[in-house]
């Protein structure tokens, strides 16, 4: 018995001991979060609205167009004369792209009516320049003049309300000014690409009777519908010949003389 309490004594010790040299952990209260209190927008003055404008990067409109055109159609018989293009030949795919830009149809001028600037403050507008498009919550298409904005009637046609930006965020004055001349209207920018391996594009025409040949030229072109000669070259066709061939297309000459030809397509 004495041995026992010997040796719980001395384990209470230990658990003491113990005790008293591991320090005690102290865990401060967690602070309450402030409160988020939301900000107050100043109030907008006369003639002020508060838009948020964003310029339009991508594309607004994108589509394939496909271009088949034959001037001559097969089974038909016409007189040309000489010089004349006998059959124009024109086949392609095109891209179309409405870019989010504006141009005017011609040349402007806007006059802002302040009272607080004298002269008024005067700028000038070209048909040869593009105007970005932006995205606003109005109604209206609204694009970006100079340092200002303006919107378009449903017609195209420019507004005489301006949007003039201030010094506060996304908070703009309207604007009176005067356009001259008074109807300037605005027109998307399209831009068309040839898809590649799409296009057949060329020109049959007929040069005249030299001796006893007749003689053509064909033009081969590229570029849609801005198109330009890439190749020429001069047929030779014996004449009396009953049935001739140019570019894959079947003729039969029944007049040539060194002013005029009577020609009928077969195919």
């Amino acid at each position: 018995m004495k041995v026992l309490s010997a040796i719980f004594l001395g384990m209470s010790l230990c658990l003491v001991t113990a005790c008293k040299q591991q320090p005690r952990l102290v865990v401060p209260p967690v602070a309450p979060l402030p409160a988020k209190i939301a900000k107050k927008q100043a109030p907008l003055g006369r003639k002020e609205v508060r838009l948020n404008i964003n310029l339009i990067r991508e594309p607004e409109i994108r589509k394939v167009r496909k271009v088949r055109s034959q001037s001559m159609p097969a089974g038909t018989r016409i007189s040309y004369p000489a010089g004349a293009d006998i059959l124009r030949f024109l086949q392609y795919d095109e891209e179309v792209i409405t870019l989010p830009k504006m141009q005017s149809t011609r040349d402007f001028e806007i006059m802002l009516l302040t009272r607080d600037q004298n002269p008024p403050q005067t700028v000038n507008g070209y048909s040869n320049v593009t105007y970005e498009k932006v995205e606003s919550s109005l109604p209206e298409r609204t694009i970006l003049l100079d340092s200002f904005y303006g919107t378009l009637k449903k017609d195209g046609t420019l507004s005489t309300t301006m949007l003039i930006p201030t010094d506060r965020k996304d908070v703009f004055k309207k604007m009176q000014a005067e356009i001259s001349p008074k109807k300037v209207r605005f027109k998307p920018v399209i831009r068309t690409d040839v898809l590649p391996g799409s296009e057949r594009h060329y020109v049959i025409r007929f040069l005249g009777k030299k001796g006893m040949t007749i003689l053509f030229e064909i033009r081969h072109l590229a570029g849609g519908s801005r198109p330009k000669v890439v190749n020429r070259q001069t047929m030779k066709i014996p004449l009396g010949t009953p049935l001739i061939e140019i570019n894959g297309h079947r003729f039969k000459v029944h007049t040539a003389t060194t002013e005029f030809i009577d020609i009928e397509r077969l195919s």
